[in-house]
């Protein structure tokens, strides 16, 4: 018996101790802390829910790109093979190695067919190599680009400081779902979550010329047509926030080189942002700067030139971007060169934002809900069921409060379907002391002793109480693997009841049973009929 009261004073004492404990480190243990630890969803809190789709395209497009120059370069190592170029065609799916040569191997297609097979159909058109994507590498490359994208994405919610956000990919499919609650910047998320984040370093073309140019200004001085070798990006430095337009050659570094991000101030005491590099890029920086010294370094953040210095001295590992720049557009910056280059452009389906106080009007009427519900079944099992009706309403406060003490210890969030299974396990909770109840009344009639009675009611419905839970438990975790939202709200809320209502019906309620059946020598009587029939049980 004691054993029984141990483990139940631990289960409480151990949710009771999660739900009252500070919600920060630094605060007081009040009692109204009750309630600050438990997460609440984004249709009771209010915020933004968006679903995304990552565009498979551009995914493959981009992965041909970055394979061009990484499979170049890697057979050009130490001088097996010689390469005129390399250009990727996303329409196609296809790498073709320009005028490829090789003074070690004879069969260059079968090099390479032993090198490549496994992701590429080879095959040779004159002295040019082509390397067609196969279609399994395709699904490989567009699966790895929605999980990257999840995870960076995540990364960056979290450098916002919302509170348990919620982002999913919809399982078998290329879309995720984000929920931001308590977040309200609509713009500021968009950005956060769909720019890329891609950080460049680029010189700019010496010569070319300078000032408030329209991109159709800027190329009339060649043309009509960007040198070979050079690109137009918008600079947004200019006064009055229009962009005016610039040159600039080849990508000198890119932020794979960035071994540290960092929010900092310029001499003048304005936000700017710290950039250190690792061993590479501080040796391409250092030797890059050092041979254009007065020429202007563009970096350009997602297509857009947030800075363009002018080269003054070789520069080192460490510097800083400094511009026109607020906090807020630091830190985002920050955000989105920290967590990485998004690996395919993100499209939005959908978009909604849900205010605080729709989310007060919730959390009032599902308590509301929840109170009458609790106090009907309360008056019920009480006037129906007499002591052993005590019983239950015990357990099944002790039900609430293990409920409530799992919810805030695993870190689940609380939704307003939640609040609905919330009141479902309530009810399966009395269900299965009444159906213990009913068992126990069965042998009473029967002339069954009470102790054996009572030892065979909870013995004979447990199978019954578990087959309906297990079941029930069942649908719920498929629910939660396969739902979305505030349905993964439901489906949490309605386990965590379940494994609270089955240990507070089976197991509380029978160590109270067997403390009040041990505790007289002689039992007259179990107060268990009910009380208009005005019949007891004799203990035979």
């Amino acid at each position: 018996m004691l054993f029984r009261w141990g483990i139940i004073a631990a289960a409480l004492l151990i949710s009771l101790f999660v739900l009252f404990q500070p919600p920060k480190e630094g605060d007081d243990w009040r009692f109204d802390n009750i309630g600050k630890n438990i997460s609440l969803g984004l249709d009771l809190l209010g915020g933004i829910f968006m679903q995304l789709e990552v565009d498979e395209e551009d995914a493959v497009a981009q992965y041909l790109e970055e394979q061009a120059g990484a499979i170049k370069s890697s057979l050009e190592t130490e001088n097996e093979f010689q390469i005129a170029g390399s250009e990727a065609d996303a329409d196609t799916r296809v790498i073709t190695l320009k005028n490829i040569r090789s003074s070690k191997f004879d069969n260059i297609a079968r090099e390479l067919r032993s090198r490549y097979d496994f992701a590429w159909n080879i095959s040779m058109r004159g002295a040019d190599a082509v390397l067609r994507l196969r279609e399994t590498t395709r699904s490989r490359i567009v699966d790895d680009a929605v999980q990257q994208t999840v995870y960076k994405i995540q990364n960056r919610v979290d450098e916002l400081g919302v509170t348990e956000p919620v982002i999913n990919r919809t399982i078998g499919s290329n879309r995720i779902v984000v929920e931001l609650a308590g977040a309200d910047d609509v713009d500021r998320v968009h950005k956060i979550v769909r720019e890329p984040g891609k950080l460049e370093w680029r010189l700019v073309l010496p010569g070319s010329p300078l000032g408030s140019l329209t991109e159709e200004e800027l190329l009339a001085q060649y043309g009509g047509q960007a040198p070979q070798g050079t690109q137009v990006f918008p600079n947004f430095e200019s006064p009055g926030g229009q962009p005016t337009y610039m040159l600039l050659k080849e990508v000198m570094m890119t932020a794979r080189n960035v071994a540290n991000v960092y929010e900092t101030r310029d001499d003048r005491g304005l936000p700017a942002v710290g950039i250190s590099l690792d061993r590479a890029g501080g040796q391409i920086f250092s030797r890059e700067t050092g041979q254009n010294v007065n020429e202007l370094l563009s970096i350009v953040l997602d297509g857009k030139i947030i800075s363009a210095p002018r080269i003054m001295t070789q520069l080192g590992d460490r510097f800083i971007i400094q511009g026109q720049f607020s906090s807020r557009e630091v830190q985002d910056m920050v955000v989105k060169i920290k967590s990485g280059s998004l690996p395919a452009e993100v499209n939005i389906l959908e978009e909604w934002a849900i205010g605080p106080s729709l989310g007060r009007d919730a959390i009032q009427q599902g308590t509301r809900a929840a109170t009458i519900g609790l106090v009907l079944v309360v008056l019920f099992i009480l006037l129906y069921y007499r002591r052993a009706g005590v019983y239950a309403f015990i357990a099944l406060a002790m039900n609430l409060i293990l409920i409530l003490g799992m919810l805030s210890g695993v870190g689940a969030v609380l939704t307003l379907p939640g609040i609905a299974g919330f009141i479902l396990t309530i009810g399966m909770a009395v269900d299965a002391n009444v159906l213990v109840f009913e068992r126990i009344r069965e042998e009473l009639r029967s002339g069954t002793p009470v102790k054996k009675a009572v030892d065979t009611g909870y013995r004979t419905a447990f199978v019954t109480i578990m087959d309906a839970n297990v079941t029930t438990f069942i649908a719920a975790f498929c629910l939660l693997l396969m739902g979305e939202g505030p349905v993964k709200g439901f489906a949490v809320m309605l386990m965590i009841g379940i494994v609270s209502s089955i240990f507070t019906a089976v197991f509380c309620s029978r160590t109270m049973f067997l403390m009040y059946l041990n505790s007289k020598a002689v039992i007259k009587k179990l107060s268990i009929w009910p009380i208009w029939r005005g019949q007891t049980n004799p203990t035979q």
